[in-house]
């Protein structure tokens, strides 16, 4: 590993110790690594960050679940969500919330490819839903890790992009030295997601290299691209990624299938994407 890698996965995997991070990320991390915690003890720790609770809570009460009554608690979101839904759901805030206005275009495209991800999540009787919905909102998580940690190198990164017609990736490796998906891993791995949450933020692009969670990866692979031709957001670049067409055909999707989805995530876009604003 060369010496700009190592210290890129370095500030990285430091990223916990930053002050401009809420304490209750690094409270809910060494919390992940008792055996003998509860997700109850962590939605009370969420519970207690005025700020992440009422976003968490805005979210699960937004049009995007539409559930018939109320949540009113993050227990109570946690129930009915799962602990790595609502978990991710407050890193991607923490992370998100920390670029300001600048990382708007970001989460419109994240957005858009979780409503797609969990539409196809439906579609082909996926295990977990939800949890395949926050693996499409967290996709991107290395872009917002490496714009948080040096937006003056993502700039250029960006420029390099679209000067040279390359995808995005290309660019962070001959900037940064590694792309946003070995970033997004390592972000995973830190934070201790479970690998049907980070392969998938690791390998969205190359879905075939996540072997364990390979279905996730692929509709998460797909979602991308989908959301990418929807115009949802801004990437950095303007080179859409190549379809892996082999893990396409195994998500066995029909044209039709594939219109439908979109017509109804199109739908489930437009009332929650503004729910959520970052920053906000």
């Amino acid at each position: 590993m060369s010496s700009a890698i190592s210290q890129l996965e370095k500030q990285v995997t430091h990223l916990a110790n930053l002050p401009t991070l809420p304490g209750v990320i690094r409270q809910i991390s060494t919390l992940a690594e008792d055996k003998d915690s509860s997700a109850m003890e962590v939605a009370d720790i969420i519970s207690a960050d005025q700020v992440l609770c009422a976003k968490v809570l805005r979210f699960v009460n937004s049009p995007v679940y539409g559930f018939p009554e109320r949540i009113s608690s993050v227990r109570h979101a946690v129930v009915l969500l799962g602990f790595n839904v609502v978990k991710g759901l407050v890193l991607g805030t923490a992370i998100f919330d920390g670029l300001g206005a600048d990382g708007q275009g970001l989460w419109n495209h994240s957005f858009g490819a979780a409503m797609i991800a969990r539409r196809i999540g439906r579609e082909i009787n996926a295990e977990d839903v939800e949890e395949v919905m926050m693996a499409g909102l967290l996709h991107d998580l290395g872009k917002v890790i490496l714009v948080y940690l040096s937006p003056d190198v993502w700039s250029k990164a960006s420029a390099k992009a679209i000067e040279e017609g390359v995808h995005i990736s290309e660019a962070e490796r001959a900037t940064f030295g590694a792309d946003h998906c070995r970033v997004a891993g390592w972000t995973a791995r830190e934070w201790r997601f479970p690998d049907r949450l980070t392969l998938p933020l690791a390998h969205h692009h190359n879905p075939r290299a996540a072997k364990k969670q390979y279905q996730t990866t692929a509709i998460v692979h797909l979602a991308d691209l989908l959301a990418r031709g929807m115009g949802y957001g801004a990437t950095g670049d303007a080179v859409l990624g190549q379809l892996d067409h082999e893990a396409y055909r195994e998500l066995e999707l029909s044209d039709s299938q594939i219109g439908a989805i979109l017509a109804d995530a199109e739908a489930e876009y437009a009332l929650g994407v503004d729910v959520f604003t970052v920053g906000a």
